[in-house]
């Protein structure tokens, strides 16, 4: 009987890692769509830009906000979060225990553009990109 309590809670840490990874490049691709407006190039990208960063954006918060809905489901809530120097500090709630969990900036970050990989492979494989 204990095996499942732990693959449980295990199965909802990961619910929550995946919650702030998704929360994390939802915000960072509209901070990186300002950003890209700022460069002057020789042609204005603008459209695409905006296209570009908008759609990763919301396809990130759709999957943030599903798996919010995951996370209450199971009985679990973020509480809090903050970057601490390296670490990325998050405090949730698991049926009525607070527990702390610590992600490295540097990782995290990898793993947002694995995200950005991830997304690109669906986008190129529904073949958008054709008139």
């Amino acid at each position: 009987m204990i095996e499942p309590i732990a693959s449980e809670e295990e199965g909802e840490q990961e619910l929550v890692r995946l919650y702030i990874l998704f929360g994390l490049l939802f915000r960072v691709a509209m901070v990186d769509l300002g950003r890209a407006r700022i460069v002057q190039l020789k042609l204005s990208y603008d459209e695409v830009f905006d296209w570009l960063f908008q759609d990763l954006s919301r396809w990130a918060e759709r999957q943030h906000h599903q798996l919010r809905r995951r996370l209450r489901q199971s009985g679990c809530a973020v509480v809090s979060t903050q970057r601490q120097g390296h670490l990325y500090v998050v405090h949730y709630r698991q049926r009525g225990y607070l527990r702390e969990a610590m992600y490295s900036i540097e990782v995290l970050r990898a793993e947002c553009q694995q995200l950005v990989s991830l997304w690109m492979k669906h986008y190129q494989r529904d073949d958008r990109t054709s008139l």
